[in-house]
């Protein structure tokens, strides 16, 4: 297969399964490309509350679906399940982190990204995970000779699709409305149509609806990374 210049395996983790999307930038358009998507159930708490109870067995097969790949592209993973995720209303539109409604505990780590401005306040969403899980997929990643270039949660790479969906024409004000209109449930933010617009799928993949928000998760893991 043609190694790409743009590729990366992007890989949604839930206690329930694993989900793993191959793409690549396609150099004559603004979508993506899907080249391989891949599914594995998970039955015996490997991933139970996210923490890799059996690294070893969700190493080898992000290892398996990197070399079916035949490229070494790196590894972008989103992480969907109990985590510590909130909206907040600021009055400031850049806070500090010793402004965020955070715990400064030392093992945790913290993103945070602005959504919009309602009213005189500022809309941030929260993410935090403990640096011990972080090292835990590290160290999965480094044993099993994966390039991890991004960790992140399902709901930060969506907000990123959302972005990369609109475009130059995306607007502060548009991402409020919608978030107003779903009750600020990102997840809701998409529309089956939406898919097609932003990734190119080959005739031999069939895509089911459940496979439709890991997709647009993998979409917006691409977009994060650059």
């Amino acid at each position: 297969m043609k190694k790409y210049a743009h590729n990366a395996l992007a890989v949604i983790l839930s206690p329930r399964a694993v989900i793993g999307a191959y793409l690549s930038s396609n150099p004559s358009s603004s979508q993506l490309n899907l080249h391989r998507l891949h599914y594995k159930k998970l039955d015996h708490l490997e991933l139970e509350k996210l923490i890799l109870f059996n690294s070893a067995t969700i190493g080898s097969t992000l290892s398996s679906w990197q070399q079916q790949s035949e490229t070494s592209a790196p590894l972008l993973c989103a992480l969907q399940g109990p985590l510590q995720e909130q909206l907040v209303m600021l009055h400031n539109a850049h806070p500090t982190e010793n402004q965020l409604p955070i715990s400064h505990a030392p093992h945790w780590e913290w993103q945070y990204t602005y959504l919009y401005s309602l009213d005189h306040q500022h809309c941030f969403y929260l993410c935090g995970i403990k640096k011990t899980m972080i090292f835990q997929y590290q160290l999965m990643a480094i044993t099993h000779g994966l390039t991890l270039n991004l960790l992140t949660t399902e709901r930060m790479a969506l907000l990123h699709c959302y972005r990369l969906l609109n475009g130059a024409a995306y607007r502060a004000t548009q991402l409020a409305n919608a978030m107003s209109a779903q009750h600020n449930r990102i997840e809701q933010l998409f529309f089956k149509e939406d898919l097609p617009r932003i990734l190119q799928i080959p005739p031999h993949i069939t895509i089911t609806d459940e496979m439709i928000l890991p997709l647009l998760t993998a979409c917006g893991l691409f977009n994060a990374q650059g």
